[in-house]
């Protein structure tokens, strides 16, 4: 599995893999001295970037985040331009591959309470920037009367994040396919999330 590395230092990279290994591993939260031994570095020399695992948990965070964010940008604009609702399906699509990729940032992330996460700028722009990209394709299609003016967009907006984090996590624990047989769980994913997009937004 590809390792997220958005940071020029190695150290910062490999601490930030090597923490979402362990708690993958381990099931338990690793001490910074932990990751430390783990990537051979001192941990007196770890602590100067992460003084202590919040930091670093947010680190991993941030760093899947801003990956998703560019594959969100990236999927949508490879859509059809004209049609806002096939571009909030590639959206979905993103959002799957990206839990599917990384399963286990998708997983530390979802367990954050929401007090760490809204405590982190960096983590709440991540997630604004989606949302903000998800709204304007909601606008557009009200725009092309495929939405009723009166829609509650910011709902559905909170709708949609809910129900495909579910479907994501039904795919991650391999649960997802009996309910769609015949299909791997990454694919009935996505056949569950274009139903559901196609359903409330056509």
């Amino acid at each position: 599995m590809t390792p997220v590395q958005r940071r020029g230092g190695s150290i910062y990279s490999k601490a930030v893999e090597a923490t979402t290994t362990l708690i993958s591993e381990t099931g338990q939260m690793p001490s910074v001295g932990e990751v430390a031994s783990s990537i051979d570095v001192p941990e007196t020399e770890l602590i100067q970037l992460f003084p202590d695992m919040t930091h670093l948990i947010g680190a991993m965070a941030e760093s899947a985040l801003m990956l998703l964010q560019d594959l969100c940008i990236r999927i949508v604009v490879e859509a059809d331009s004209e049609d806002p609702v096939a571009q909030f399906e590639a959206l979905a699509c993103a959002y799957v591959e990206w839990a599917y990729t990384y399963p286990r940032e998708f997983r530390i992330i979802g367990a954050m309470p929401a007090t760490q996460f809204e405590g982190s700028e960096k983590l709440v722009r991540y997630e604004k920037s989606i949302h903000d990209l998800m709204l304007k394709l909601l606008r557009r299609a009200q725009a092309k009367q495929m939405l009723a003016e009166t829609e509650d967009l910011h709902s559905l907006v909170a709708i949609a994040h809910t129900y495909a984090y579910g479907v994501a996590s039904k795919m991650l624990v391999g649960d997802l396919a009996r309910w769609l047989p015949g299909r791997h769980d990454r694919d009935a994913a996505r056949v569950a999330l274009s139903i559901f997009i196609r359903k409330v937004l056509r």
